[in-house]
């Protein structure tokens, strides 16, 4: 609960002061999870960590990764702990560290506080390091206590355990936009309708043409298959197919009702799912700019990600990882750069190539340590086209260039751009959103994998604006447009 207070200054002002019980909230948590941990240890919160980790080994809740430390290293590591870093968790943290992240028993007991679930995790990671082990655990668990790095729920909720439920698979509904059912498709009451944007129809819209749309159930059964997209073999033998039935629509037309649908996500690309593999991850852009911090949490995250990827096995000889960074909104108030201007445009451009040549000067070194990864071989990595397509010229980009054509790169991708929305709570204008698409589209020059961007419709936007925003947005080369 949040409580407004209103009081009048002698010269008239009014102000307004916040006042939140979430500090109130939080340390009524933390007694609950230290009383617990009491109770179970008999010892105060966060003594006798050594005890904590053979526990969780004695019941089979932890590899045995963890006899790869001595008795000696891990009361080290539990000295490392710093309990007042639980402070800096939010009250939705910590019930998610409670309900989902600490290790419970078979009996639902939990065994662990947040900070040594962290150390956990840190310590998993490097356990194949061989030289200055110690350190690199303390260094990541410093990243991941202090909240410089996030990673996701699967990795805080398993990694090291030794049970792993598996990702689930998120169905996606979707309608190719051959299909000639679309219409009602759009018309429908499912909420997120994911529709696949070829090239070839933007280029139909822009010049005010045509589109086809077939009954896919006679394509199946004539064609013994499915339509691939306009200028395919497939297309061509259905159109000229007299069993097919096809249909002609005004592509302006069919944009229009794609743009009127709720919940509609366009898909410029022709797989939905390209670029959702990859360890996914952030970096907290302004707790790290606060502290002139950004080049070392970048070296200990990539490290970090790596020794994740080591030890949990997945089926990728690219080693792909997706840092994103988060809280550009932020970094740029504490810059004190407008959200909706140009220099916040050049702000994030600059930014985001600092943020490469740090990521892929640590993959390069871990390549020198390790091997590159398997398909480093003819990549554009090694070709230097990586570095001609972002036009890294100068003299510390043709250094790394030249280090990585003769060491290779242990990750064949490392950086996702951010998925970009309006978080003010108030509408935005044609302008507004169109800062949004350029602060997207900058970050994009920067990483390997796109990202998403949502735009409004609202009363300040009419239609005809909503698809020159969406033009714009396919034109820099934004891969995934949510309109809401």
């Amino acid at each position: 609960m949040i409580v407004f207070l209103l009081y009048r200054k002698g010269d008239g002002e009014m102000r307004v002061l916040e006042q939140s019980d979430e500090r109130t909230h939080e340390r009524a948590l933390l007694e609950v999870l230290y009383r617990q941990a009491e109770q179970l240890h008999k010892k105060p919160a966060y003594q006798g960590f050594h005890q904590v980790v053979r526990k969780l080994v004695s019941d089979g809740l932890y590899g045995s990764w963890i006899n790869r430390y001595s008795s000696n290293e891990i009361k080290w590591l539990g000295l490392q702990i710093m309990p007042e870093r639980d402070q800096l968790l939010s009250v939705k943290q910590l019930l998610q560290y409670m309900k989902e992240f600490v290790t419970c028993n078979h009996y639902d007991r939990r065994l662990g506080l947040p900070q040594e679930r962290l150390m956990l995790i840190a310590m998993a990671a490097m356990q194949n390091e061989t030289v200055q082990r110690l350190q690199k655990v303390r260094e990541a668990y410093w990243v991941l206590s202090m909240g410089y790095v996030t990673l996701p729920d699967d990795i805080m909720a398993f990694f090291g355990k030794t049970f792993y439920p598996g990702q689930p698979v998120r169905r996606l509904h979707s309608m190719n936009l051959l299909d000639s059912r679309i219409p009602s498709f759009l018309a429908s009451q499912v909420k997120e309708k994911h529709v696949r944007i070829p090239t070839t129809f933007m280029e139909q819209v822009k010049a005010c043409g045509s589109w086809l749309v077939f009954d896919m159930e006679e394509v199946r059964r004539v064609m013994n298959g499915s339509l691939q997209d306009v200028g395919s073999e497939s297309f061509r033998r259905a159109v000229a197919n007299p069993s097919i039935t096809h249909k002609r629509l005004s592509a302006i037309g069919l944009m229009k009702q794609l743009l009127a649908s709720d919940g509609i996500v366009f898909h410029f690309d022709d797989d939905f799912q390209r670029g959702t593999k990859g360890l996914h991850s952030h970096i907290q852009l302004s707790k790290v700019l606060r502290r002139n911090i950004l080049a070392r949490v970048c070296g200990i995250h990539v490290r970090l990600l790596n020794g994740i990827l080591d030890v949990w096995e997945r089926e990728d000889n690219r080693r792909d990882l997706q840092i994103e960074a988060a809280g550009w909104e932020e970094a740029l108030a504490d810059q004190r750069i407008s959200l909706h201007s140009e220099q916040a445009v050049s702000f994030i451009e600059e930014l985001s190539e600092e943020i490469n040549l740090h990521v892929i000067k640590t993959s390069l070194q871990l390549a020198k340590e390790k091997g590159p990864y398997l398909q480093f071989e003819g990549s554009d990595w090694q070709s230097g086209s990586y570095f001609e397509q972002r036009s890294y010229t100068t003299e510390e980009w043709q250094k790394v260039r030249n280090e990585i054509a003769g060491n290779g790169i242990r990750n064949g991708c490392l950086r996702k751009a951010s998925d970009t929305e309006n978080l003010s709570g108030y509408s935005l204008t044609k302008h507004q959103q169109l800062s949004m698409i350029n602060r997207l589209a900058v970050q994009q020059n920067h990483t390997d994998v796109g990202g998403s961007i949502t735009l409004e419709k609202s009363a300040f936007i009419e239609t005809a604006e909503l698809l020159q925003l969406l033009m714009k947005a396919w034109n820099c080369g934004i891969k995934e447009v949510h309109i809401k």
